[in-house]
């Protein structure tokens, strides 16, 4: 796998690590290469930490791009508390307007050269996951021109309120990657100033959401990923739940006996 920085927006301060299997391109000729499905990738941290160029999301994300024999864009957002929400939705949805803009995503070589627009998947995991949701509902009612969202996949999404669920109030192994503690101090440095967990932000399935969603008729396909041991399970299930009662299309797919971030911290309860 090959892997490249672009800027998406200087000023912001918006960028991404593009990675494309260089396999599928060997031999081809200038003008030959194939187009490759597009995943645009959104990592996580609580909306406060971490980054795209941080090594388990560079071997996540080069992982991706081998297995799945597409193009990977990780997208590098803006960090609360210093840009709280919406900021980092603003970026995630920068990052998808400059793929689909003819003066912008495609200027970038590989994408000009690779870039499949009719095929993409929007992922995230963790802060990462709540932050594609939000885009791809955004993306839902806004014109891309030929561009399609094929597909959405939400990696234990980070979602929360106020009112505790089971899988909140029970005891937590020592060596969890997140508490429900820890995830109440995130919430409070990213969520706006003055706003409770209830915001829509973090409680993604408020009523005024559900109405939200069963107007909303194009959403993609999803796949809904939680691990039974996560902190989030509970969130995640409810989500997965609500998005059915909105007759979404969504696979909710419960990974036993796995903490959170238990795809890139093998250790994790």
């Amino acid at each position: 796998i090959a892997s490249r920085d672009a800027v998406i927006d200087e000023e912001h301060g918006i960028w991404a690590r593009i990675f494309l299997p260089t396999d599928q391109v060997q031999g081809k000729g200038e003008g030959d290469s194939p187009k490759l499905p597009v995943v645009l990738f959104f990592h996580g941290g609580g909306f406060v930490t971490l980054s795209a160029d941080f090594f388990i999301f560079h071997v996540l994300c080069s992982s991706i791009a081998e297995k799945l024999g597409a193009l990977v864009i990780g997208v590098n957002y803006r960090l609360a508390p210093e840009n709280r929400l919406p900021a980092a939705y603003e970026d995630g949805f920068a990052a998808l307007k400059w793929l689909a803009d003819e003066q912008g995503g495609r200027r970038d070589p590989w994408l000009a050269s690779h870039a499949d627009l009719s095929k993409i998947l929007v992922m995230g995991d963790s802060a990462g996951g709540n932050l594609a949701h939000h885009v791809t509902v955004r993306a839902a009612v806004e014109d891309l021109g030929e561009m399609r969202i094929m597909g959405q996949v939400l990696i234990q999404p980070f979602f929360g309120g106020i009112a505790r669920f089971p899988s909140e109030t029970k005891p937590q192994p020592p060596n969890s990657t997140l508490t429900t503690d820890l995830s109440d101090q995130l919430w409070e440095l990213a969520l706006p100033i003055g706003a409770s967990r209830d915001h829509p932000y973090c409680h993604v399935v408020a009523p005024d959401l559900k109405a939200q969603l069963r107007e909303i008729e194009a959403l993609p396909k999803a796949l809904v990923v939680a691990g039974s041991e996560d902190v989030l399970c509970d969130r995640v299930v409810e989500f997965a739940e609500v998005m059915r009662e909105c007759g979404k299309d969504l696979e909710l797919l419960v990974v036993e006996n796995a903490g959170h971030a238990f795809y890139i911290v093998p250790e994790s309860e």
